[in-house]
């Protein structure tokens, strides 16, 4: 009575009720490896259209927030809760209790504008893979490092609702004490948010280099003078650095704002006037638990790219469940 032999080889036209157990298999196939398969091409499709959007509008950087702020509300604490309630990378992003707080302000443009015309074209993918796919493949277009990434990941709205902001970091103290105690507070912060995703010290630099992509608004984080009118040489209407971008204004934390490289590593000592470096970022350089991995990734892009994938991969698979439970891979 080994079933095994059923699913490797299927019923012959020999079998008794032939006909029968054919429909059987056939609906086996259907629901396991058929499914799986409409995913994959579904994926695949949606992959493309953010290829061309990404190119053609200069997004990533949006798109890749947006990634990270759906999976950064996991807390490893919480795994034994029921499903989805130790938050992670749900697709949650997209209710109105996260979209709308503090922490994730200005992203609803990248679900509405963005993220829902592809969802339109491919209605078969969930939302919590959209979401992860637009953000490893806007590191990929922007020249960073393809991420062997994992989906099938299924939508889920914690029942416990957290306040914000969900366990994200934050970029400063609420109030600074002074240079020296601001990166005290930065390098333990850090440790704080960071370790609840299962991450480590060398994680927590290399996720830290996704800086060298993207800005800061006042009218966003706040954390910043500039605005969504006005910018830095880099970023204020007009500059090369745009690229196609169709948002000016902000602070980078690099020059070339839209190049995934390791510049945020090798620049951070010039003191350029024209992007920003929060205490968080600074204490990277400093704090001995962290700047031996800085240093490394400053000298070694391929280690740096390396370092990233391999925990972006993980951070975007935290507090997921996957169908298959054996997830995608291959897009």
């Amino acid at each position: 009575k080994d079933s095994s032999i059923f699913f490797l080889a299927g019923p012959t036209s020999s079998s008794p009720d032939y006909s029968s157990k054919m429909a059987c298999f056939d609906c086996f196939c259907g629901l396991f490896g058929g499914e799986a398969a409409k995913k994959k091409a579904d994926l695949k499709k949606a992959k493309g259209l953010l290829v061309t959007l990404i190119k053609e509008k200069s997004c990533g950087p949006i798109l890749l927030r947006t990634a990270w702020h759906d999976a950064g509300t996991y807390d490893m604490k919480n795994a034994g809760k029921p499903w989805p309630n130790a938050g992670g990378a749900v697709g949650s992003i997209r209710t109105d209790h996260e979209i709308n707080a503090p922490p994730n302000a200005g992203l609803k443009k990248a679900i509405t504008s963005y993220l829902q015309p592809i969802k339109d074209q491919v209605p078969g993918i969930s939302w919590a893979d959209l979401i992860q796919l637009g953000g490893a493949t806007s590191v990929e277009v922007m020249g960073g490092p393809k991420i062997n990434m994992k989906y099938g990941r299924v939508d889920g709205v914690p029942s416990e609702l957290a306040p914000a902001p969900f366990g994200l970091p934050a970029a400063m103290p609420d109030q600074s004490q002074g240079k020296d105690a601001d990166l005290k507070w930065a390098a333990q912060h850090l440790k704080d948010v960071f370790y609840k995703y299962h991450m480590n010290d060398k994680d927590i630099v290399a996720l830290s280099g996704a800086h060298t992509v993207g800005r800061a608004f006042k009218d966003r984080s706040g954390t910043v003078a500039e605005g969504s009118t006005d910018g830095t040489k880099y970023t204020k209407r007009g500059a090369p650095e745009l690229l196609k971008s169709l948002t000016a204004g902000g602070r980078s934390w690099t020059k070339n704002w839209l190049v995934f490289d390791n510049s945020y590593f090798t620049d951070m000592a010039k003191n350029d006037p024209e992007v920003i470096t929060f205490p968080t970022d600074r204490c990277l350089s400093t704090d001995p638990c962290y700047k031996k991995f800085f240093d490394e990734f400053a000298k070694d892009e391929k280690a740096f790219f390396a370092a990233y994938a391999d925990a972006h991969k993980r951070l975007s698979e935290n507090g997921s469940k996957f169908e298959p439970a054996s997830g995608i891979t291959g897009i």
